[in-house]
């Protein structure tokens, strides 16, 4: 595999510095971050990139106020969400690279965002990654209306076991809840 652009400790002060300025909503961007973290090795495989339009696999990590999903990993044949899924994903991978990318506000302008940035000289005219980058924009959008459907359906029947008053269906409930 290609020597990183970037160094693992660069990508890690990026991480870190990410974790620090961004609210999210649940836990899993952070539990996947943390986790990264955790080994050089990992960092090492981790490519940051803007425009993940055909890059994969694509890991993507979302701060509150972007509209997309918290985090969700994209493959040529998978969409994960659940943040376990994706930690055993990434650490069943092997030695194999895969792409980062972060959505929060401001990312145009960020500048410890583009200086952890490893963008790949893609072999297709601008316009056509700007049009693929917003295709995979929009199927994360779609991802994260799944998403919000889903929550609401989950309030609703948290309500419906709390009124019955139904211990065990409302924790086993909240705990779904949770997890997106």
């Amino acid at each position: 595999m290609k020597q990183p652009l970037v160094s693992p400790l660069a990508k890690k002060n990026f991480i870190q510095w990410f974790l620090t300025h961004y609210d999210f909503r649940g836990e899993a961007p952070r539990h996947i971050l943390l986790a990264l973290l955790k080994e050089e090795r990992t960092l090492n495989r981790i490519r940051i990139v803007k425009h993940g339009c055909i890059l994969r696999p694509l890991l993507v990590i979302s701060s509150l106020g972007t509209g997309m999903p918290p985090a969700v990993l994209l493959t040529y044949n998978l969409v994960l969400s659940d943040p376990a899924a994706i930690r055993q994903y990434l650490s069943s991978a092997g030695e194999d690279c895969f792409y980062l990318t972060f959505y929060f506000p401001g990312r145009d302008q960020c500048l410890p965002f583009h200086d952890v940035l490893e963008e790949l000289p893609l072999p297709l005219e601008r316009e056509t990654v700007d049009s693929l980058q917003m295709d995979l924009e929009i199927k994360l959008l779609l991802i994260e209306g799944e998403n919000e459907a889903q929550r609401t359906r989950l309030l609703a029947q948290i309500d419906e076991a709390l009124a019955k008053k139904e211990k065990k269906t409302f924790l086993r409930l909240a705990r779904l809840l949770k997890s997106l």
